[in-house]
């Protein structure tokens, strides 16, 4: 059997290799990854809010301001005079008030739940991010490979022509062998358009995800598959202790805990502690007189507990009880997504094995039997094109199954939180 065709199928991969790699810097994987997560507008929102909330710890836990107050006090209309009447003064009164025992350090810990949730929040976005610029990366290996599995079509589509054409020449061929070849090399031809409008789509959201305002330059080198060191199980048991989301859940629970106990505090007073300084002018009649000082406590009355107090329990209770929910609908996501996508890998591996060690080198050598039968007139053109397109099918197969197997372990990285090397 004639290995003819298999030389020439390597030498024109080859040659597809070497103009991509003239034409074009490499894009490298984590460097977009590190651009994304410091350039990212919807990641660096929520950075901000997360450090917002760092602020607001502090101040949960603070006292409210002093108030100063300054007045008169038994001023004579008649007269306006502060030296006429004894008791006319001017008044200083400094006040502050605090919260009943335990409310301060309550709600600073609320404030610490928040603001931890919040961060754990962050992490299971930028996971997301990075799943995201992860997947776009590998939909354009697979549109790379396209365009250059039909440059290499093409280049075996003009051998054929020429071969037809020479057939034709001699008398052994027909006009329509030369036509069919015309037309199949037109077909790829505009095929290769559509994946170059599609190469520059992929490459304008993929800068969209980094933060660039024009599309990413590159070209995609050549991928393994990712290794998934974990079973299923354990990788699920593994995603309740790594995903961040899981943590965020379970510091919404702990803040819904010290609400209702902060709730519950608010059945007791708090306490404003005032002292008032009154100066007092010396009267007409030359007695001299002291000024004088006063002090108070006050505290507020809870006492509207059906209106204001017991809702406030609840409300507290049900926010708790909304917290523990999410977990719960996290915790089973996380589990029904890994068992999925771990399907979904291992077919993936299953159809990339039946391509690689099967249908590609079958088809190789199918194409080599049918050209050397056509050559010696033993099979018609037809039977050389077909053969052809099964090969190129099956090699844009793999490559396709091979992106979207590895954007299925993108996406099982951020689900579990756990990452794959």
């Amino acid at each position: 059997m004639s290995k003819r065709i298999t030389t020439i199928i390597l030498a024109l991969a080859l040659s597809a290799m070497q103009a991509a790699s003239c034409a074009a810097d490499t894009l490298d994987l984590a460097a977009l990854i590190s651009e994304a997560e410091t350039n990212s507008p919807s990641l660096a929102a929520m950075k901000a809010r997360y450090e917002a909330s760092r602020e607001r710890i502090p101040q949960a836990g603070a006292l409210d301001d002093p108030m100063l107050g300054v007045g008169i006090q038994n001023l004579p209309v008649d007269s306006f005079a502060f030296d006429v009447e004894p008791m006319t003064s001017k008044m200083f009164e400094v006040s502050q008030t605090f919260p009943y025992w335990g409310k301060r350090p309550l709600r600073r810990e609320a404030a610490e739940r928040e603001s931890e949730s919040l961060a754990a929040g962050y992490d299971d976005d930028r996971l997301m991010l990075r799943a995201e610029v992860k997947a776009a990366y590998f939909e354009l290996y697979a549109v790379r490979k396209g365009i250059e599995t039909v440059a290499k079509n093409i280049g075996l589509m003009d051998v054929f022509t020429r071969l037809a054409e020479t057939r034709y020449t001699v008398g052994m061929g027909t006009m329509r062998d030369v036509i069919k070849s015309q037309v199949e090399t037109a077909m790829l031809v505009e095929k290769r358009l559509d994946l170059e409008r599609e190469d520059r789509v992929k490459r304008a959201y993929l800068a969209s995800l980094i933060g660039r305002d024009r599309p990413v330059e590159g070209d995609v080198p050549d991928i393994t598959p990712t290794p998934v060191q974990y079973d299923r199980e354990t990788l699920a048991a593994r995603a309740a202790e790594s995903r961040p989301a899981m943590r965020s859940a379970l510091y919404k629970i702990k803040k819904g805990e010290v609400m209702v106990e902060l709730a519950r505090k608010e059945a007791y007073p708090d306490f404003t502690i005032s002292a008032t300084y009154m100066q007092r002018d010396d009267p007409l009649s030359g007695m001299e007189q002291p000024d004088m000082i006063s002090a108070v406590l006050t505290v507020n009355l809870p006492v509207w507990r059906a209106a204001k107090l017991d809702p406030m329990v609840r409300e507290a209770a049900l926010e708790k009880v909304m917290a523990e929910k999410e977990m719960e609908s996290v915790r089973t996501g996380i589990y029904y997504k890994t068992g999925s996508l771990m399907d979904e890998v291992e077919q993936y591996d299953r159809i990339m094995k039946l391509y690689r060690d099967t249908l590609i080198p079958h088809g190789t050598d199918d194409m080599d039997a049918v050209l050397a039968n056509y050559e010696s007139g033993k099979s018609d053109f037809m039977d050389l094109l077909e053969s052809r397109r099964a090969l190129y099918d099956f090699e844009l197969t793999y490559h396709e199954t091979l992106a979207m197997r590895e954007k299925a372990v993108a996406e099982l990285e951020a689900v579990t939180g756990v990452e794959f090397k």
